[in-house]
């Protein structure tokens, strides 16, 4: 048992400092920035932090063990100010983006992609991902055949893309770092910058199944690395709308589940799985497992060690098992590993074991468990 070797004050004062900035505890960051930048004409108004603390349980549960508020409010969404915040960041590199490029005989598309959008961030201060779609062309799945094939170079399209990208964010936010040297995005933050931005060339990639459907979600990008010139298949939107679909279908278990993962990943430093991958793993638990409602938090806890108790032991099971989008396995070269999930498993455990000492305390067993707030 290594949970009482956790500090879990600790890890309690980490989740709020990232969930709450200290700068806007007190009520005042959000409304200076907001002050700050609308002086700049291309910078949206930020809104008021409100410090209701709708999203913050763990304060409404002094009573509780520092373990058993940490559980409970690592699940939570982190306030939607902030998120929208996030988002309204990336527009004003969006709009940089769409004056450079608009002088330009192609049409580019703009979307965002990123545990933002599917509301499973863990910070208040998130960064996210702002896709670049070059218009020129579009990849076609197989056996589709394009009526006009592009006479084009997709890579050599996408490399200047990239480029103009570099110099149109260097030339709109002077004062900001672009950081240039990721191989799949450029990276723009500081300055007048809240958020940090990624910034993605890519091009459309169109599924058979979108061919028939034409939703939104089920057309992929291609994402162009610029040191092996290729491209990278990706379905985010597909990831986000079966997250949505799933999560809605539990009652909120699932990203309460993702979330709280997350969070023990970024509080220990031990955890070697991709927030990614975490996503994956909690989605394919079975939909009577992350069933949950609110104040049943720690009852669901008790089921995801259990699935993870389950998955560490059950080779077959981890071999076949699918990302959400169904572009590879979880448990793949380059992905998932037997090792990190063990990391994961033990820091569930040890969560586990120092709620359940806390609750015998006072003569409650963990399988029963409610939390009122």
């Amino acid at each position: 048992m290594r949970g009482f070797n956790v500090d879990y004050d600790q890890r309690l004062a980490s989740l709020q400092a990232r969930r709450v900035p200290t700068e806007f505890a007190a009520n005042q960051g959000e409304i200076r920035m907001s002050e700050s930048l609308q002086k700049s004409a291309s910078a949206p108004t930020l809104e008021r932090y409100s410090a209701s603390g709708v999203y913050e349980v763990y304060k409404r549960l002094q009573k509780e063990d520092s373990s058993i508020r940490y559980a409970v409010g690592a699940m939570q969404p982190v306030d939607p100010v902030y998120n929208r915040n996030t988002l309204r960041e990336g527009d004003r590199v969006k709009n940089q983006l769409e004056n450079l490029l608009k002088h330009s005989e192609i049409s580019f598309d703009y979307r965002y992609q990123g545990s933002v959008t599917n509301n499973t961030n863990i910070r208040a201060h998130s960064d996210i991902d702002l896709l670049v779609i070059h218009g020129a062309f579009v990849t076609l799945e197989r056996p589709q055949v394009p009526a006009n094939p592009y006479a084009g170079d997709p890579l050599e399209d996408l490399s200047e893309l990239r480029s103009d990208c570099v110099q149109g964010l260097k030339n709109s936010f002077e004062k900001a770092d672009v950081c240039d040297t990721n191989a799949k995005s450029i990276r723009i933050s500081g300055g007048s910058l809240r958020r940090d931005i990624d910034v993605v060339p890519a091009n459309w990639y169109d599924t058979n199944q979108f061919a028939s459907t034409r939703a939104d979600h089920d057309r992929g990008v291609q994402i162009f690395d610029c040191m092996k010139r290729t491209r990278i298949l990706n379905k985010p939107f597909l990831h986000n709308y079966l997250i949505e679909l799933k999560d809605r279908n539990v009652s909120g278990g699932l990203r309460k589940t993702i979330r709280l993962l997350k969070s023990l990943r970024y509080d220990s430093g031990n955890v070697s799985l991709s927030s990614y991958i975490i996503a994956a793993i909690a989605y394919n638990m079975e939909d009577y497992e992350l069933a949950t409602a609110p104040g049943d938090e720690l009852r669901l806890l008790v089921r995801i060690k259990q699935n993870l108790d389950r998955l560490s032991t059950d080779s077959q099971r981890r071999e076949t098992m699918m990302v959400p989008n169904g572009l590879h396995r979880v448990f793949a070269e380059g992905h998932g590993t037997l090792k990190g999930l063990n990391e994961l498993r033990d820091e569930v455990d040890d969560l586990v074991d120092a709620i359940r000492t806390n609750l015998a305390k006072s003569f409650r067993r963990l399988e029963e468990a409610r939390m009122e707030y």
